[in-house]
């Protein structure tokens, strides 16, 4: 994804970004997030799961995702 001025990577097309920066954003097409104060992070939002996640332990997602799996089975993921 293409990155504003503050390295902030959005998909989404209400999404308003204030004061954030080096954040990456994903949600459906018409919500309406407003994200406030935040750095470094990865912000996920699907039908069924939201994520938020410093980007520092972007690599523990996995584990994050088998742990879920393990306590709330396959729904989710």
């Amino acid at each position: 994804m293409e990155k504003d001025y503050f390295g902030n990577a959005v998909s989404g097309k209400k999404v308003m970004v204030v004061d954030a920066k080096n954040c990456m954003v994903y949600v459906p097409e018409n919500k309406l997030v407003l994200l406030q104060g935040l750095d470094d992070f990865i912000i996920v939002d699907t039908k069924d799961v939201l994520l938020i996640c410093k980007k520092d332990k972007e690599q523990d997602i996995k584990e994050y995702v088998a742990e879920v799996k393990r306590n709330k089975g396959d729904k989710f993921l």
